[in-house]
């Protein structure tokens, strides 16, 4: 009789604890660099507050040369989609984000030798959510100023007392992803130019 009481006690205590630990589970964030000592956390796919499904061109400019690349964007409620595509069309890289899980794969053998780009194609994916995204929420170290003249544009500021942008951004049109993007890096010296080749219909 003891023994059944012990372990019944035993095994409500450890549900009890399973219990709490489940409740202090927090969703996974991910988190990208964007530059030196500061990360960006992806924000939710149904954040965009629409659905979107665009076939963009990608030109970079990094140490006094361009690169391009083509890269079909997706954004739905559920989840982002970024697929980088070479100019004759053959996948480079795909890029998943559902708010909760984060996935890449890299279809070259060593992309540390063989991408010519001066960051990771997850880098791209953070770029576009700072682009595109109708309104940032402030995080940790980061701050958005924007002005409407004499263009629009969009600044990553670093939230400490000096507040110096590390990223500016600069709009052709409303809404943002139908004209020329173009993203200067201040602090990483590259800039990123996305133009909307085509807008494609969600089923």
């Amino acid at each position: 009789m003891i023994k059944r009481l012990v372990f019944g006690d035993l095994a409500f205590v450890i549900l009890w604890i399973m219990a709490a630990c489940t409740q202090d589970v927090v969703p996974p964030v991910k988190q990208v660099n964007i530059a030196r000592n500061l990360k960006f956390s992806l924000l939710p796919p149904e954040s965009f507050g629409q659905s979107l499904s665009v076939l963009q061109s990608l030109e970079v400019q990094y140490k006094g040369k361009t690169h391009q690349l083509l890269a079909q964007l997706e954004i739905t409620p559920k989840k982002m989609t970024f697929v980088g595509l070479s100019p004759m069309g053959n996948r480079l890289f795909t890029v998943l984000w559902t708010g909760q899980n984060f996935s890449d794969e890299h279809l070259l053998k060593n992309i540390k030798d063989e991408w010519p780009f001066p960051f990771e194609p997850k880098r791209i994916l953070a770029d576009v959510q700072l682009a595109l995204w109708p309104n940032i929420p402030t995080q940790n170290g980061i701050k958005i100023r924007e002005t409407a003249l004499p263009n629009l544009s969009r600044e990553i500021l670093r939230s400490d007392l000096k507040e110096y942008p590390i990223m500016r951004i600069t709009y052709e049109t409303r809404p943002f992803w139908q004209g020329l993007i173009v993203i200067e890096h201040l602090e990483r010296n590259y800039q990123l130019s996305i133009e909307t080749l085509q807008i494609n219909r969600l089923p």
